[in-house]
């Protein structure tokens, strides 16, 4: 039987966001966890690991959110096997902290040992948005997850599926369904191309109440309960504790 133990030690918790696909909306999904965290925890428990080189949450959060701690780690061939080691490392004691929380930010690319890193979360964000052109390879993706989490008896991480880029008014996602049904997977709350990160480039975070664009405001809620109901209130756990789990849960409807 998959082990379930040592992950929820203490309440603490990694959360990878990844995608073998780029330009789906890693780094702007990183930030817009981070900040929705900080309205639900202290921001002195929340650590976010930028393993992309472009740094754009390294860069993003230490203007916005300063409080929030922010490490640089590119994981680039010439880095790989350094800076893999030390995510690796953290991720660790990250499991013996209480009530804290790693989000770590994850760059394009096919790496095998970057993914197997990734399986040694609590869960993963995975964004995608509806079009073949992403979910193909979001697909591969998660198949590669599948094998990881098989191969060691796993049932960490907790795969979640982010749809973004979602038009206005969107209610049908029978395709991803359909395209996901044979995985582990959970569809998350429906994004509009992560709208509320966008509009953060405008200010401050005390400036964000002070915007008036109401559908970002109402993705980054509804993200945040997600998130906060899911992975930190644990429902995930309850879920999958159900032998008789359904494949392809979509708990936000």
């Amino acid at each position: 039987m998959p082990s379930n133990k040592s992950k929820n030690l203490n309440g603490a918790k990694s959360i990878f966001v990844a995608n073998v696909k780029g330009g789906v909306g890693k780094s702007t999904l990183s930030i817009m966890l981070a900040r929705s965290l900080a309205d639900r925890i202290p921001a002195q428990n929340i650590t976010v690991i930028d393993t992309d080189l472009q740094r754009t949450a390294t860069e993003f959060l230490s203007k916005s959110n300063p409080e929030i701690n922010v490490e640089f780690l590119p994981i680039t061939p010439a880095f790989e096997n350094t800076n893999i080691s030390l995510v690796q490392q953290f991720i660790k004691q990250n499991e013996f902290r209480p009530g804290h929380v790693a989000i770590v930010d994850t760059p394009a690319g096919s790496s095998q040992r970057l993914w197997n890193l990734v399986a040694e979360g609590y869960c993963v964000l995975i964004p995608t948005t509806l079009s073949n052109a992403d979910l193909y390879p979001t697909e591969n993706f998660i198949r590669s997850m599948d094998k990881v989490k098989a191969r060691y008896g796993k049932s960490y991480p907790h795969l979640i599926v982010c749809p973004n880029k979602i038009p206005f008014g969107q209610k049908d996602f029978s395709l991803m369904a359909e395209r996901l049904k044979n995985h582990d997977v959970v569809i998350g709350p429906a994004l509009r191309d992560l709208a509320s990160v966008r509009h953060f480039y405008n200010g401050k975070a005390e400036n964000w109440e002070n915007k008036t664009n109401t559908n970002a405001q109402s993705d980054f809620k509804q993200f945040g309960s997600f998130i906060e109901k899911f992975v930190l209130g644990e429902e995930l756990d309850k879920i999958y504790s159900k032998n008789n789990a359904p494949k392809n849960v979509v708990p936000i409807r």
